[in-house]
């Protein structure tokens, strides 16, 4: 059977295949690892507007099998734009197992549904071909319970997203406002398609006349979505590449204070070296400032540019720097060495001390050894 699109049906599928393309940049191009949700969405978009092509082409007729396919899929439109919303703002972000519960939606219809993808082809056709004379009706059934799952779980996804975006301060730096300036316009976007997509399926149960309307404009909008997020990465890629917003932007921590927990933090290494001992947490420095767990990952972060253990492993090696260069441990071990400096493995002593000075232990000793006295 040859193909015969209609031109707004040709207009879908070259959106559907410019989302497909656009994705497909976003991981060749090894984009922002948060950009990953936002290929896995926009996919999902494509794959949507094409099946929806298939159906009102009737080419679903050839192809039973691919019948509400994507349905499943579309309730994870509010997830996925949610976990990039996470994963831009936060510069710690990682998902966790709890995580997985944002699955509930998309399984709970995916079980709905799982009866219907074990029937036979012919029978779909049927269903198919009765679908296209039924008028739409608001009889409550266990797909109508789905729906409605999916329009409230899909408005509270994106109703969080906008709320993280429009809680954050200012940040300092025109690229960061820049970053955030976008992603709010996109989840006002993204609201905007699914208050508008609602209206219509409202509306088109007592008035099924507007069937056709109301299936037009939701993938209309769509098209422009897939469309828009493609223009804006044209004219900004790097919108999509490089770090997340850090976290640590929107500190509480005034400059002045900063500074002065810059230099009670480093005092406090000098004089209590809390660096030798091995199990030294976060917490346990923070304890000794006064200050929360929080508070100090952001001194170091944005303060230091390091890392909790970054910063310590610094303090350890330049600790074991001046044994190795004094009288007394000329004919230590390279382990007790490593032990005395806060380490508790040689491998990571070795590994850390490698890294930082470009020598290995035994190495360094032999090129700076009885220069200093421990004492």
């Amino acid at each position: 059977m040859s193909l015969n699109f209609k031109i707004f049906e040709i207009i879908y599928l070259f959106a559907a295949f410019h989302g497909v393309f656009l994705a497909s940049l976003l991981i060749l191009k090894k984009s922002s690892r948060q950009s990953i949700y936002l290929f896995f969405l926009v996919l999902l978009f494509s794959f949507y507007l094409t099946e929806n092509v298939i159906y009102s082409s009737g080419y679903i007729r050839q192809l039973p099998h691919l019948y509400f396919v994507t349905l499943p899929i579309i309730f994870l439109i509010g997830p996925l734009f949610y976990t990039y919303i996470r994963s831009t703002l936060r510069s710690d972000f990682k998902l966790v197992p709890k995580d997985a519960l944002h699955m509930l939606p998309f399984l709970f219809e995916l079980i709905i549904l799982f009866p219907f993808y074990q029937l036979s082809g012919d029978i779909k056709i049927r269903i198919y071909e009765y679908s296209l004379q039924r008028t739409a009706s608001w009889q409550f059934s266990i797909y109508f319970v789905g729906y409605l799952i999916y329009v409230g779980s899909t408005f509270w996804y994106f109703f969080a997203s906008y709320k993280l975006l429009k809680n954050l301060p200012q940040p300092s730096s025109a690229k960061e406002r820049k970053k955030i300036h976008w992603l709010q316009k996109a989840a006002i976007g993204f609201f905007s398609y699914m208050f508008l997509s609602l209206i219509l399926s409202i509306l088109v149960r007592p008035f099924p006349e507007i069937t056709s309307v109301y299936f037009h404009v939701n993938l209309i909008s769509l098209t422009v979505l897939i469309h828009a997020i493609g223009y804006v990465a044209y004219l900004s890629p790097d919108l999509f590449n490089g770090s997340q917003v850090s976290n640590y932007q929107f500190s509480a921590i005034g400059s002045d204070r900063m500074n002065a927990l810059k230099i009670q933090l480093e005092n406090l290494m000098l004089s209590d070296q809390p660096h030798l001992q091995s199990d030294v947490s976060a917490e346990d420095i923070g304890r000794l400032l006064d200050i929360t767990k929080h508070q100090l990952s952001q001194v170091l972060n944005v303060g230091l540019n390091t890392t909790f253990y970054d910063y310590i492993n610094q303090h350890r090696i330049e600790h074991s720097k001046k044994i190795l260069r004094s009288a007394e441990y000329q004919e230590a071990k390279i382990l007790h060495i490593a032990f005395d400096s806060g380490f508790s493995n040689k491998a990571s002593f070795l590994r850390n001390f490698k890294k930082l000075t470009g020598y290995t232990p035994t190495t360094y000793r032999n090129l700076h050894g009885n220069q200093v006295s421990i004492n």
